[in-house]
């Protein structure tokens, strides 16, 4: 059947010519992402309570919602902080779920916190479920004006923003850094006591003149007239005018009484600085699955255009760019890709003449464009993980060439009929080549199946795998013979000749692999030996979850005390920012009060944010830079801002808040701040333990004017008379709202003086009635004034409160080690009845990665062997075959411990596909022993002959898969994998060509004692 096939050559030709422009048509069409798009399965509820304390939110709010929620299908956790006014539950679904399930359960989750409103207090705002929190707005700008009011930046960033989305493949939008504008009516309390006017009766206006009213309708014979009450007020012009009516007669104009001017809601929750200029960030998400180089590309071409129509001193900066980093990595992938083509051929020509080395190389030509070619068809896009699979499958890719070329040879200088020979080898080998295709396959399995958020994400390299390795077997059936007619002459090639086995490096590997297999017993103990010794060494070896990736950019996490102001945090960003920039090698710093700008990596770790939190964007001239200018900003900040928590980090993995986390669980407060405390102490008498802090921070003060019913009830003063008056002297009492287009603006009342100048007038604060015409000071209302001290942070894991004690790992130290220092005196720790100690962070996370990514090895290795079985139709060779998969771990260890690379959860997918390659190679040779024996060959002899057939296509496989895959060992996240790979195959290439035939010779009880150096 391939001898017919192979004759219709017109139509092979036409299918290999349309495979190559296909491929070069895929790559300008292709997808290209930064990273894999994965759904954080994760949703938040936000409910704003204002006014309530922390522990007023958990009850009345958290606590409801959540039990309405754990009412939800497929719910892995539910995790929650009540902070003064404000309730966060973020709901995680199990990792299990399948993608497209997600919006129906989003719908689910609405229907359950719906039902849950009634239960709420009057006070507190409806609920919000937000489903797209974790959108990653990978193009980010920083958008300035000098000379220019917040309102007109504002104002023309909305402007630039509207354009932009208009823009072919630009999904949403997101700008951080707005104030909220507000009319603010100022009084004097003293002037209007003068004047009998209670700024209640101002409220009262204010709320009758802005309200939409419902007059209702008349009907006129059949028709139905709606009826209306005139335009409310939209101006300061039409509120100044306002008359407010004083009970009793008289009336003023609101301008004469109050002075009304534009300002900003207090207390702000949003600030941005780029390079010490105050301004706003831009950010945009991408359509799924595009082409981001080529939105880079609409984008420039449209803020060209925009820039244009802008004032002058408005600046559009670049605070991160996903198109120009795809565009690097893709240029990087393409030289890397010809770099490791280019080590093919030139190892291939070396050792098998420059005819099979081009013909071999073709192969993979072709393999990679058809490889991008069903990627383009399924919606694949290239991204990190899809760029890092295609080189880890390069070496691979020959694999299948290799063989069928060799034989190819070796029968045509063996003197076989030319038609013949292009056929035979790919007719003998095909199946067991398929199986060993299968199996290398097989051993990612465990990845693709893996339910959690790492296998998620690297789940594309499964697909990548199967595709190229798929059209590889199939392209070395066909194009290699097909091609070798063309590559092969008639005549006997210059210096090549019939194979002989009793020269050069088969002279040597040959006496030695007798050696081993007459003395095969010691032997097979020696190699279990040294096989336990590297199970032992394993201790040397450094684990991690996942490197850092080397970025000109790092962040900066800034935390003043809980309570703090967010006017001293900015004040901070401020200087802070200066000193940055004035630092060598720092070409552009972002500050941002409050929160991060954005979700504009996937993988960097998101703070929520508060009042006293600061997030820096520190971008440096050069990769190289960043590794320095870290530990001088940690000096830098650890000496100016003693009182600060920071955390200067390097984007990676961002699956946990803090690389350690030990989670206490329990009703109390005091007692979990007390048992966090002990493991903190713990924790700093570690010193490669850093950045020593709990989730529950520090307590914070609140003063409370004790209201009293007796002295208040008679002047006809309610606590809630209390409450506003002294909400009206602070932050200012929001009583309407009036229109600008489609823009609110909130109207606050508030006192010409406020407490904040001066605390010590609280008690003086004037306090109004409903309907009274004087004020009383606050001081005759209340009993006492009290400072009391109360968390601003509670956080509970499945409606049960819970603190977690945190650290960091030191540089140059990896989590796993640093938590195994202390591990055993924090879980010493007396916990009382009721509670219970959880370790979470990196390392935990790590832990749920590799037992995810191992929950399908068995079934990985269960199919290989079905596989294996099938091939052989027997039980002994398939044994062979995985007593010697240990094998590959001594070359791992060897690599790892010598090197000093981590072993790394991408290095683990290495050690998969590093076993499925040693598989691959031991199929063929033991397929090899079987054919000699077919031949009449005894055991022996077909045993050696096997090997030493194999040991050119074995090492030229390997030689090229590890020289393909040295391109990765400066990348940061898949150097491990190549570390693993490398080093693994040029070990486990020797094992499969010696300890095979010897394990071999065991179990068939072939006896090779009397095998000679000469025989």
């Amino acid at each position: 059947m391939l001898e017919k096939l192979l004759n219709q050559k017109a139509m092979i030709s036409t299918i290999l010519v349309a495979v190559l422009l296909g491929g070069i048509i895929a790559y300008n069409n292709i997808g290209k992402l930064e990273d894999a798009e994965i759904p954080i399965k994760a949703a938040t509820v936000i409910t704003v309570y204002q006014g309530a304390t922390a522990h007023e939110v958990e009850l009345e709010v958290t606590d409801p919602l959540e039990k309405a929620i754990q009412k939800l299908e497929n719910i892995d956790e539910i995790r929650s902080v009540s902070r003064p006014g404000l309730s966060i539950i973020t709901v995680y679904i199990q990792p299990t779920v399948k993608t497209p399930q997600l919006p129906q359960l989003w719908d689910h989750l609405r229907r359950k916190v719906n039902d849950a409103k009634g239960s709420l207090p009057a006070g507190a705002v409806d609920p919000i479920v937000n489903d797209d929190f974790a959108d990653v707005y990978g193009i980010l700008y920083a958008i300035t004006a000098d000379g220019y009011s917040h309102h007109e930046l504002v104002k023309y960033t909305e402007y630039i923003e509207r354009e932009l989305l208009s823009v072919n493949g630009v999904r949403r939008s997101q700008i951080f850094g707005e104030k909220t504008e507000s009319i603010d009516i100022v009084f004097s309390p003293e002037k209007l006591a003068g004047l009998s006017v209670n700024p209640l009766f101002i409220a009262a206006a204010i709320q009758n003149e802005t309200a939409i009213i419902n007059p209702g309708s008349i009907v006129t014979g059949d028709e139905s007239i709606r009826v209306g009450v005139g335009q409310k007020i939209t101006s300061i012009g039409e509120i100044e005018n306002l008359l407010i009516q004083v009970p009793g007669g008289g009336n003023f104009r609101l301008g004469d009484i109050a002075t009304i001017e534009r300002s900003f809601l207090e207390p702000q929750n949003a600030v941005l600085f780029y390079n010490d200029k105050a301004g706003l960030t831009l950010g945009l998400s991408n359509e799924s699955g595009i082409n981001v180089v080529k939105l880079g590309e609409r984008l420039d071409e449209k803020l060209a255009e925009l820039q244009k129509e802008l004032p002058v001193g408005f600046e559009i900066n670049q605070v991160y760019y996903q198109p120009d980093r795809v565009d690097d990595a893709v240029k990087d992938f393409m030289l890397n890709l010809a770099m490791s083509v280019g080590i093919v051929i030139v190892v291939l020509m070396f050792a098998m003449g420059y005819r099979s080395g081009l013909l071999i190389s073709s192969g993979l030509i072709f393999t990679i464009m058809g490889t991008l070619i069903v990627m383009l068809a399924i919606g694949l896009p290239l991204h990190r993980v899809t760029l890092a699979a295609i080189i880890l499958a390069m070496g691979m890719l020959v694999d299948n060439a290799i063989v069928v070329a060799d034989g190819i040879l070796v029968d045509l200088k063996s003197g076989m009929d030319r038609s013949k020979a292009f056929v035979n080898t790919a007719q003998k080998t095909a199946l067991p080549l398929l199986g060993a295709t299968a199996v290398a396959i097989l051993a990612f399995l465990p990845l693709r199946m893996s339910p959690n958020e790492a296998g998620e994400f690297l789940s594309s390299l499964f697909t990548v795998l199967i595709i190229s390795l798929t059209l590889s077997w199939i392209f070395a059936m066909i194009q290699t013979p097909f091609n070798a007619k063309y590559f092969y002459r008639k005549e006997r090639p210059k210096g090549e000749h019939a194979e002989t086995y009793d020269k050069g490096l088969y002279k040597i590997f040959g006496k030695f692999l007798k050696w081993a297999v007459r003395n095969k017993y010691m032997f097979a103990l020696s190699s279990f030996a040294i096989l336990i010794f590297a199970f032992w060494s394993f201790r040397f070896v450094k684990v991690d979850f996942m490197s850092k990736i080397d970025y000109d950019q790092f962040f900066i996490e800034y935390f003043l005390p809980q309570g703090a102001d967010i006017d001293a945090v900015e004040a901070d960003v401020k200087q802070i920012q200066e000193d940055i920039l004035a630092m060598n090698g720092v070409h552009a710093v972002t500050g941002s009060v409050g929160r991060p700008p954005a979700r504009y990596l996937l993988m960097r770790h998101m703070q929520t944010g508060g009042a006293n939190y600061a997030d820096f964007i520190v971008e440096t001239n050069n990769t190289d830079r960043v590794e320095t200018l870290i530990p001088e900003i940690e000096n830098y900040l650890n000496e100016n801002y003693p009182n600060a928590f920071v955390r200067v980090m390097e984007y990676g993995a961002a699956f946990a808040d803090a690389d350690i986390e030990a989670q206490f669980i329990g009703p109390d407060p005091a007692v979990l701040k007390d048992l966090a405390n002990q493991a903190k102490r713990i924790f700093l008498e570690e010193p490669s333990a850093v950045n020593v802090t709990d989730d529950w921070r520090n307590q914070t003060k609140k003063i409370v004017p004790a209201y009293s019913v007796e002295r208040a009830q008679p002047l006809g003063l309610s606590r809630a008379d209390m409450g506003n008056s002294i909400l009206v002297a602070t932050n200012g009492r929001p009583i309407g709202a009036i229109y600008e287009g489609d823009k609110m603006l909130p109207i606050v009342l508030r006192t010409d003086n406020k407490v904040a100048d001066n605390i010590e007038q609280l008690l003086n604060i004037p306090v109004w009635g409903q309907q009274s015409r004087t004020s009383v000071p606050l001081s005759q209302i209340v009993d006492t004034m009290k400072v009391t001290w109360d968390y601003e942070l509670i956080h509970r894991l499945d409606n049960k409160r819970a603190i977690k004690a945190q650290c960091d790992a030191a540089d140059g130290y990896t989590a796993t080690e640093v938590q195994s220092k202390f591990q055993r005196e924090v879980e010493a720790i007396d916990l009382p009845d009721g509670y219970e100690l959880h370790w979470e962070g990196a390392t935990a996370r790590s832990g749920e990665a590799n037992s995810a990514l191992f929950m399908f090895l068995p079934l990985a290795i269960g199919l290989m062997a079905i596989v294996i079985i099938g091939l052989f139709n027997n039980l002994k060779q398939p044994i062979i075959i995985f007593l010697v998969v240990p094998f590959a771990f001594v070359g791992i260890v060897l690599g790892l411990a010598t090197t000093g690379v981590y072993l790394t959860f991408a290095g683990i997918i290495g050690a998969l596909g590093l076993i499925g390659m040693m598989i691959k190679n031991a199929v063929v040779l033991l397929d090899e022993i079987n054919r000699n024996i077919k031949e009449g060959k005894d055991r022996l002899k077909a045993t050696i002959d096997a090997a030493l057939s194999r040991l050119r296509p074995v090492m030229m496989a390997s030689l090229t898969t590890i020289l393909g895959m040295a391109p990765l060992i400066t990348d940061s996240m898949f150097n491990s994998t190549a570390i693993v790979i490398m080093f693994g195959l040029a070990v486990g290439s020797i094992i499969t060509l010696v300890v095979v035939p010897v394990l071999y010779t065991v179990l068939y009880r072939v006896d090779g004692s009397k095998l000679t150096t000469k025989a």
